[in-house]
């Protein structure tokens, strides 16, 4: 089979405002969308970076034509398809002028028959040319969501105004709490001409069945002899078959010698095997497809026991803790997310300590580019099917369409090592419970077929090799969605409605959404603004999409200062600490509760613009102080000061760790030892050590310390906590022309000193983080500079530094001075 990529499209206006705005067919990117296309010719302004999102809606709601012409080919054809692997949403596709499809959903691959058209010299002046005109009507997606809604009004989150929910298009796209309303339009995957002669490859299944065996399963269409099947290591051949075509399929299984297993990359090695299948009609090579897969089996433990019930992934047959993260699209325009992009986005996660990312009901199936990453870094991927936050219709329209974009979707991703879990939705089943839906609906579907019978029927048919779960959060055997004893818990009354020392109030089996607020990164915030940060202007608030968010960050810093951060600059360092402080307290504890718990997964990673929200890497890739919390809190191996008070020493690793262990108590600057022991922790265990509780009565802090790693549980409550000014020795100490030392040395206990080396260059990126330093302690802080080390004087680095010390003593604003250059 050849294949043609059709790139050369334009764009234009149909009515509307658009129309107005752009008057004549532009240049249009395919794939991509028609923001993108209007930002490129100057008309448009990236809200990723600054602008106003809702000054951008009338794009949605003008009707728009995409059109481009496709040659026949020079080679030979029998059969030739128009094959559309993504359109943005509602679309009516025209050949020479003739209705032919009509489209109705973002998720899904639609193939249009083109064989005639192109063999045809009759059908049109163009055809006589040896070319044919595409045309692709696209109309607004919200008044078909709104008028369905109008017939058939379905619950959701009442703040969400627009009916997401009644059309198969990206949720988020409606605008989330986290991001704005685009309701983008366009060819947003590729669209590709594909010609054939004799048959091709409809269908290809393959799977690495554990421990040395790919089993391959092939669909065909039209006439050929055989299927021949290569699997490599690194491009060497390990494995060969030739597998006969019967009725048009093939089937077979290929041994292939000293498989070396797929590992999470907390486990182990990720060696991935090429699986290419070749179709043949006797000598001839009519279709080709090449696959990656791993050897390796997963599978979802949940055992009753007396708390309840266990919630454990398994590889290989080992109990895997998962470390993890929630995954959004990463662009408000997920057209223009790169592979690189991608790769840099995970390659962050796995930086980080983690080894896993939950794919959101409410954003995409991603990318391949993606999943290529998964791969390859060792990311075990928890991927929801597209249902979040809402009721949705069983009409047998849009039940066909789940089908057919499931369908898909599932045959897409079904070979991949990194894909471990299927899940049919997210929150919809506690919504249901516990959200007043049952009261709305009066008995109405509300999307549970999808969820308990179509899904797990196609993953059973056209996947098998992995577990599916209904929805996250998750209860087997009838319990409520959400309980915490069993299954797959969300915890978020900490951040509506509580403190974040309360994540230490729950015991539960697994959660899969957790998270606190703080702002883009410094340079991030700056540029989306266009002046001075003030927390409370229209901008800044503009870019905060939670409901009360503001006012629940607010309420942290109340908790957790003694008063309100003075400037711009200290109310940044100030959320940034308070989201960093809740990564620690709530992943931490849920580490300590290692056995007893099996996964910690943090909403969210990414961004997808300079959002005030739970991510700990924002739009532009930048590292929040809350990734260095993350990284800390999902090491292999954790110290954490627990309740009671008590040390856990977590070991999420095959080796035994032997540490010596010192606990020592802090009063004012005063330290005095507790304990000094020699410990063993079993590998992929942790071992609690008790501490005498009396310390609670005079100390303000515990400090546990094993093999360079401390843990400050402090006993004070935050307000009353009395800290000194913050006073130390700064020296810095060039290595090279991008990378700087800064040595710090503590004249004073400095509590969660950190260096916003942001404040001096956007794009810095600093290594160690969040450090507690008694008197005498130094810390060295690795800088690198991407565009060189600036010449930065003693007096600089040190308003470059911050601490919990610095929010007490506030000096002004001084470190507004200092902005990106």
């Amino acid at each position: 089979m050849h294949e043609e990529h059709l790139l050369d499209w334009t764009v234009e206006a149909t009515g509307g405002h658009g129309s107005t705005v752009v008057p004549a067919p532009l240049p249009a990117a395919v794939p991509g969308c028609v923001h993108t296309d209007l930002i490129a010719a100057g008309l448009l302004t990236d809200i990723t970076v600054a602008g106003d999102p809702d000054d951008q809606l009338w794009v949605s709601a003008t009707p728009w034509r995409y059109r481009t012409t496709v040659r026949r080919p020079a080679r030979p054809f029998e059969r030739a398809v128009l094959e559309f692997a993504g359109i943005d949403t509602y679309a009516t596709i025209s050949v020479n002028g003739r209705r032919r499809l009509t489209t109705g959903n973002m998720f899904r691959t639609f193939e249009l028959d083109v064989t005639a058209d192109l063999a045809s010299d009759l059908a049109s002046d163009l055809a006589s040319a040896g070319q044919v005109e595409i045309v692709v009507d696209l109309v607004p997606a919200l008044p078909i969501a709104m008028e369905r809604e109008a017939a058939n009004p379905l619950p959701r989150p009442e703040d969400y105004w627009r009916p997401f929910s009644q059309v198969r298009k990206m949720a988020c796209s409606f605008g989330w709490d986290w991001g704005p309303a685009t309701l983008t339009v366009g060819l947003w995957r590729p669209v590709r001409l594909l010609t054939w002669t004799g048959a091709r490859l409809t269908d290809v299944r393959a799977r690495a069945c554990a421990p040395a065996e790919v089993s391959v399963d092939v669909v065909v269409d039209g006439r050929a002899s055989d299927v021949g099947v290569v699997v490599d290591d690194g491009g060497r051949a390990v494995a060969t078959a030739v597998l006969p075509v019967a009725g048009g399929q093939a089937h077979g299984t290929v041994e292939v010698p000293d498989a070396r297993r797929w590992w999470p990359c907390t486990e182990g090695a990720q060696p991935l095997y090429g699986v290419t299948v070749t179709l043949l009609a006797g000598d001839d090579v009519l279709d080709r497809r090449s696959l990656t897969v791993g050897f390796r089996s997963v599978s979802l433990v949940q055992e009753p026991d007396e708390p309840g019930s266990s919630c454990e992934l398994h590889v290989n047959g080992r109990r895997v803790w998962i470390r993890g993260f929630d995954w959004i699209p990463d662009d408000t325009f997920p057209s223009r997310v790169t592979p690189e992009r991608y790769r840099a986005r995970l390659a962050e996660a796995v930086a980080a300590g983690a080894n896993a990312v939950r794919v959101w009901g409410g954003g995409l199936f991603e990318a391949d580019a993606f999943y290529d990453a998964c791969d390859d870094l060792g990311l075990l991927v928890l991927q929801d099917f597209l249902f979040a936050c809402a009721a949705y219709p069983e009409d047998p329209g849009t039940v066909a369409e789940v089908r057919a974009e499931a369908s898909d979707n599932v045959r897409r991703l079904r070979h991949r090592a990194s894909l471990a879990l299927w899940c049919g939705n997210n929150e919809n089943l506690w919504g249901h419970e516990d959200w007043g839906w049952k009261e709305a609906l009066a008995g109405r579907p509300w999307g549970q077929t999808y969820y308990r019978e179509i899904l797990p029927a196609i993953v059973a048919d056209l996947d098998g090799t992995r577990p599916y779960v209904p929805g996250s959060p998750f209860s087997p055997d009838g319990h409520h969605p959400n309980d915490p004893g069993h299954g797959m818990s969300h915890i978020w009354d900490v951040w509506n409605e509580r403190d974040y020392a309360d994540y230490e109030t729950w015991r539960p089996r697994f959660v899969s959404e957790f998270g606190y607020q703080a702002p883009a990164s410094w340079g991030t915030l700056v540029e989306a603004v266009g002046g001075p940060i003030d927390p409370a202007g229209p901008v800044l608030t503009r870019h905060q999409r939670a409901t009360d968010g503001d006012a629940k960050l607010a309420a942290g810093l109340d908790r957790h200062l003694p008063a309100p951060p003075a400037d711009g600059v200290a109310w940044y360092f100030a959320t940034q600490l308070l989201q960093a402080r809740a990564v620690l307290t709530g992943v931490g504890h849920l580490r300590s509760l290692h056995d007893h718990c099996s996964g910690a997964i943090w909403w969210q990673l990414n961004d997808c613009w300079p959002s005030v929200s739970w991510s700990v890497i924002d739009v532009r890739g930048r590292r929040k102080l809350a990734w260095h919390a993350v990284r800390e809190a999902f090491g292999a191996r954790l110290v954490k000061v627990v309740a009671g008070p008590g040390v856990a020493l977590v070991n999420d690793t095959s080796a035994v760790w032997s540490e010596r262990v010192t606990v020592q108590t802090l009063t004012g600057d005063a330290v005095t030892l507790l304990l000094e022991r020699d410990v063993e922790v079993p590998p992929h265990g942790c071992v609690v050590l008790d501490v005498d509780p009396a310390v609670g009565a005079e100390a303000d802090a515990v400090i546990a310390d094993a093999g360079g790693r401390r843990s400050v549980r402090w006993l004070v409550p935050d307000p009353k906590l009395e800290l000194r000014p913050q006073d130390a020795d700064v020296e810095a100490r060039s290595t090279g022309p991008q990378d700087v030392l800064l040595t710090v040395t503590a004249r004073v206990v400095l509590r969660d000193l950190s260096l916003l080396a942001e404040l001096a260059d956007p794009d810095a990126v600093v290594e160690g983080q969040l450090v507690t330093l008694l008197p005498g302690e130094s810390a060295t802080f690795h800088v690198t500079f991407p565009d060189g080390v600036p010449g930065l004087s003693s007096s600089v680095w040190r308003q470059l530094l911050w601490s919990d010390n610095r929010l007490r003593h506030q000096d002004g604003g001084k470190a507004d001075e200092l902005s990106p250059r």
